[in-house]
């Protein structure tokens, strides 16, 4: 939960801040209660998919943090929080992509690597939420489906079809 608790609160958005009721749910194997949280919170983190998706794609077009932080109008320790954790798994997470991408479609390529991990990474997630939303027809934002693809794109374990 954002914020690092499982009560209400706030999640900052682009766009400003949401209100954020997480639910619970009670696991019928381990009988241990789960906080559920919607794709567009990344675990761990106040602020949204979104947002921190916007700082990943940035850096991957190879923009610094503090650049990055004064557009997104957050504290530079913070988002150069994001970025170390991304490319931290980025070879993971790439890997998780592949595997995603090559599920939906048997026929599909690997773009030709870009030099950076985290480039890589982010593209790799794109052409795999491009796929999720042409074969399965979801609607969430490419950054919500990279949480769910990736089991929580800064932390988790890394989830693969």
């Amino acid at each position: 939960m954002p914020g690092g608790t499982h009560a209400s609160g706030e999640v900052r958005t682009l766009h400003g801040t949401r209100l954020l009721r997480p639910r619970r749910a009670c696991c019928g194997s381990c009988d241990a209660t789960h906080v559920l949280l919607p794709a567009r919170v990344v675990p761990r983190r106040r602020d949204s998919a979104d947002v921190i998706g916007t700082a990943l794609l940035a850096n991957a077009h190879g923009e610094g943090h503090r650049r990055i932080a004064a557009r997104l109008d957050r504290p530079a320790d913070t988002v150069r929080g994001w970025l170390r954790a991304f490319k931290g798994r980025a070879d993971a997470i790439t890997s998780c992509a592949y595997a995603w991408a090559r599920t939906l479609d048997n026929t599909w390529l690997p773009a030709r690597a870009q030099g950076s991990p985290v480039a890589d990474a982010v593209n790799a997630l794109g052409d795999a939420t491009r796929l999720v939303r042409l074969r399965l027809r979801m609607r969430a934002t490419a950054w919500e489906l990279a949480v769910l693809l990736t089991g929580g794109l800064l932390h988790g374990e890394v989830r693969r079809p």
